[in-house]
């Protein structure tokens, strides 16, 4: 007699991180995998975090792809998009320009190599809104929801968030949403439809 059921295996999916340098990427990370805010700025060449997660009862085994923003390492950043189901694109609330790159520089890149992947657009540092001190040593004013919404609209993003590593504020909203999105994403190269099991009684 064959029995045949579902794997308890978690399902698989890829995340990758993208957004200019210095902006952040790597402290949500930090703070969502390991719980720690990094106090001293490293700059990330490239990082992968496997990390897994309960989302909606659903078992997710979640691939976290960390990437370098500067222009110097688009070549090797490029080869990180393959077989990609999220792109979370990033952008910091004190850096209207990294902001302004997610239209310009960012969302051709990713369309360009990442066909099947939907985008999830995040606000960092959004605590630096209420901080007085931050906010006058700004080049102009912080990024307000509005304006990141509208940006997430016009770049056809599938959810707009915003978060503070430095406060552990929103983290882990960002990653149970992408994960959640990551879920409904199916490439070809998926072994969701394998995952079930037979027994020979």
């Amino acid at each position: 007699m064959l029995v045949c059921g579902k794997s308890n295996r978690p399902i698989y999916r890829k995340l990758v991180v993208v957004g200019d340098g210095s902006i952040g990427k790597s402290s949500i990370l930090n703070v969502f995998t390991k719980g720690v805010f990094p106090q001293v700025y490293e700059p990330t060449v490239f990082e992968n975090y496997v990390h897994e997660m309960n989302v909606d009862g659903q078992q997710l085994e979640l691939s976290l792809w960390d990437t370098a923003g500067q222009e110097e390492f688009d070549r090797l950043r490029t080869l990180s998009y393959a077989d990609t189901h999220v792109v979370m694109m990033c952008y910091a609330v004190d850096s209207r320009d990294s902001l302004e790159n997610i239209t310009n520089r960012w969302l051709e890149e990713v369309v360009d190599h990442c066909v099947h992947a939907k985008i999830v657009l995040v606000a960092l540092k959004c605590d630096l809104r209420d901080d007085e001190d931050s906010v006058k040593k700004m080049k102009s004013p912080p990024v307000m929801y509005e304006e990141g919404l509208t940006v997430a609209r016009s770049i056809n993003a599938v959810r707009y968030l915003e978060c503070s590593a430095k406060h552990n504020r929103g983290i882990r909203e960002v990653f149970d949403q992408a994960g959640r999105v990551a879920l409904n994403v199916h490439l070809k190269t998926d072994q969701d439809t394998k995952s079930s099991t037979c027994i020979i009684l």
